[in-house]
């Protein structure tokens, strides 16, 4: 297994960012990526690309009390090679293309990725938080799916 984080290539991954953002009505989007992990998750030899990227224009990179502003966005997205294309999917997170006041937002994070179960692929392991509380979600990433396996919250 090889992982590496915050590779120097990151420029390409910002481009992805980016793509992926507009593509879901950011139209200028202030990319922000907080961490970079390229890794085999599937044990077959391929890497994929997790990308965590958030940016709700805090100064502290804190999660906001109350509604996010326009172009704000939390996301984990996984990036990988299917039928010979590049794909980039949405594992975890919100992204508002206009202020929602009605939304308390989140911040995802991965703090971990293992095999969890024992088949020789990786798990995904996804926390999310905001200011009352907080969730773990375990992800299994499959070459033709993305599923949530389990997941814990605690919060208001």
């Amino acid at each position: 297994m090889r992982y590496r984080e915050n590779p120097s290539w990151q420029s390409v991954y910002l481009d992805a960012v980016r793509d992926f953002l507009k593509s879901h009505g950011i139209a200028d989007p202030k990319v922000r990526i907080t961490l970079i992990l390229r890794i085999d998750l599937e044990g077959d030899g391929e890497d994929e690309v997790l990308i965590n990227a958030t940016n709700y224009f805090s100064r502290r990179d804190e999660v906001p009390m109350h509604a996010p502003k326009r172009g704000s966005y939390s996301i984990v997205m996984l990036r990988r090679v299917v039928a010979g294309k590049v794909q980039t999917q949405l594992l975890a997170g919100e992204l508002y293309s206009k202020a929602d006041a009605s939304n308390a937002p989140n911040i995802y994070k991965i703090p971990a990725v293992l095999d969890l179960n024992g088949d020789g692929k990786l798990e995904v392991i996804v926390h999310s938080f905001y200011y009352e509380g907080g969730q773990t979600t375990i992800y299994r990433c499959e070459p033709d799916k993305i599923e949530a396996a389990l997941s814990v919250e605690c919060g208001v």
